[in-house]
This record gives structure tokens, C-alpha cells and sequence, in this order.
């Protein structure tokens, strides 16, 4: 990993380290850890296995998009890369997560712009399937911003998917953007791009991989259930489904803040819906919405680091990656 990565890491977790200092203050000390010491730890390992459906749905269905475009590696090797990458989520905006293609071509000699649509297609889907979970709330909840917020993220996928898959308009867009001064000198590698993504995003593809983002980011909505349990919060059908959308989007929000993790964004929608909607007081909310994201992206990004000192090695050489490359992932 190059030096310029590693200063922004430590930044980015800099950032986030002073975002939960604000969000413990915010809550009052004092009363923030008596909420979470009444809180039943108990419950705890059922938390943490509900996150662990996510990692290793999304580990498969990484492994199965890599397979799909015929890239020759082992269910091992895709278990280290994803667990690599899972540090890069606390890159501004996710940016790092490019260099997960970078490691695919280590391993499997993969040109990086073949496997790059797979981190694309991850992103957005995991937000349809997040947007599809929390369908039925924002029907019925009337907060403005979180609907806004979803019908744009739906709007943006949708065109997306339109474009990608009408095969002559896609490439008369790129045979205009091959025209263009700065975009031209990537055209071969855009149409690589391209390719792959025509192949992920086809119908079958797109159901089994939306399926595979429902069962993996509804599990984490189901933890937040629990942990709302613990907290007070009454069991029941309702409840869970208001769980399953105060935590989808939430998330759904974050990722448009682009903050490293969704940190701010993320903690910010837990604690504002929760109080809205259960009627819990501030620090109650803040202790459910800390608990839940220190047991689904505190969780990762730890995996994520062990990963990064046991196989190191996956990132060898990609100083030059990042040189070369990232001008073509910022299109």
C-alpha cells in the first residue's frame, strides 16, 4: 500500500475517531455507558452472527461475480482479497476499494479494468437491495430527506441499468466519450469496463445478486433489531420492520454522505429515526446506533486490518496501480 494510502487511512480514522467523540457528548457520558451497561451482552454473539451473514454472503457473491467473468481463482485467494478490501471501506467515498482489482490481478492475472464493474455492481446493488428492504417504511414515513434521498439513489440506479443494458446506446456513449480530449486515451480500457458489466448486470445475474444483498443487509437490519430489543424497544413484526428500514437507510444515507464508513451519516439517521419513531431519548439512540455499528463496521474494518498484516503481500506493487489507474476509476 503506498504511503499517500496510508495517510489517508489514518486520517480517515482520525476523522471518524473525533465524529464518535462528538456523538458520546452528544449522548452524556454518564448516562451513554449506563444505557449500555443495563444493555443485555448476552445477546451480543447473536449480533455479531447476524453481521457475519453479510461478510460471508457478500464474500460469495464476490467470488461468484469473479467466476462469472471466467477470472481463474480459487475461493481462497477471493476470501483474502475481499478480507483486505474490507479495511479499504474507510477510504473517503470507499476510493481504495479499486485496488481489490488491483489484488485480483496478483493473484489471477485479471486485467484490473475486467474485475473493476464487480465493486461497482457491489455498490449499487447492496443499495437497491437496501432501498427494497426499507420500501415499505418510506411509504409510510413522512420525513422528506430520507425519501428524497431514495428515490434519487433509485432514479440514478435505474438510468443505469437502462443504459448498461441497451447495448447500441452504450456504446454510442462511449464512442462519444472516445471523442473527448481527456477521455479518449482510456476508450480500450472503457470498453473492457464495459464488457463486464454488460455480463454482471444481465437480468439473472442481477436477481441472484440482488437476493444475495436482501439476505446480507437484511441480517445486519435484524442485528439492529436486537439491539434495539435490549434497549427496551417492544418485540413484534412492526417492530422489526421498522428496524429492518431505520437501519437500511440509514446506511443508504451514509453512503451519500461518502464520509470514510458512512461515519456521521449513518450514526447521525439511526439516532434521529429511532427518536422519532420509538420514542427513545438521545442517549438511548446513541447508545443502540454506536453498539450496532461497532458490531457491523467496526467489525469489518478489524477483520479488514488483520487481513492487511497477514497477507500484505496482495498489495504488492500497487503504487503503480493507484499512478496508473485511478484517473480511469474516477470517470
Amino acid at each position: 500500500m503506498s504511503a499517500d494510502m496510508r495517510r489517508k487511512l489514518i486520517w480517515s480514522l482520525m476523522l471518524v475517531l473525533l465524529l464518535y467523540v462528538g456523538f458520546v457528548l452528544f449522548g452524556d457520558l454518564q448516562r451513554l455507558m449506563a444505557e449500555l451497561n443495563q444493555w443485555p451482552w448476552v445477546w451480543l454473539p447473536a449480533v455479531i452472527g447476524l453481521t457475519l451473514v453479510n461478510y460471508v454472503s457478500r464474500l460469495l457473491r464476490w467470488h461468484w461475480y469473479l467466476r462469472l467473468l471466467d477470472t481463474p481463482i480459487a475461493l481462497a485467494d477471493s476470501a483474502r482479497i475481499f478480507g483486505v478490501g474490507m479495511l479499504m471501506v474507510m477510504t473517503p467515498g470507499k476510493a481504495g476499494e479499486f485496488l481489490k482489482s488491483y489484488m485480483v490481478k496478483n493473484v489471477a492475472g485479471a486485467p484490473m479494468m475486467t474485475t473493476a464493474p464487480v465493486i461497482l455492481a457491489e455498490r449499487l446493488l447492496d443499495g437497491f437491495a437496501m432501498l427494497l428492504l426499507a420500501g415499505v417504511g418510506l411509504i409510510v414515513f413522512p420525513d422528506p430527506v430520507a425519501r428524497g434521498v431514495a428515490a434519487l439513489t433509485l432514479a440514478g440506479f435505474v438510468a443505469f441499468l437502462i443504459v448498461m443494458q441497451i447495448r447500441p446506446l452504450a456504446l454510442w456513449c462511449l464512442e462519444i466519450g472516445a471523442r473527448l480530449p481527456v477521455v479518449k486515451k482510456f476508450a480500450g480500457k472503457l470498453h473492457e469496463f464495459y464488457e463486464s458489466s454488460y455480463t454482471i448486470f444481465r437480468p439473472r445475474n442481477l436477481l441472484i445478486s440482488l437476493a444475495i444483498g436482501l439476505l446480507a443487509w437484511g441480517a445486519e437490519g435484524v442485528a439492529y433489531y436486537v439491539v434495539l430489543l435490549g434497549f427496551g424497544v417492544p418485540p413484534g413484526i412492526n417492530t422489526l420492520i421498522t428496524c429492518v428500514f431505520i437501519f437500511c437507510i440509514s446506511v443508504v444515507i451514509g453512503a451519500v454522505v461518502a464520509t470514510p464508513g458512512g461515519a456521521g451519516g449513518v450514526e447521525g439517521g439511526l439516532i434521529t429515526l429511532s427518536t422519532q419513531i420509538f420514542g427513545l431519548t438521545v442517549t438511548t439512540a446513541t447508545a443502540g446506533a454506536l453498539l450496532v455499528r461497532f458490531c457491523t463496521l467496526w467489525l469489518g474494518v478489524g477483520l479488514g486490518i488483520i487481513s492487511f498484516f497477514l497477507w500484505s503481500e496482495l498489495l504488492a506493487g500497487s503504487e503503480n496501480a493507484q499512478r496508473d489507474e485511478q484517473p480511469v476509476m474516477g470517470d
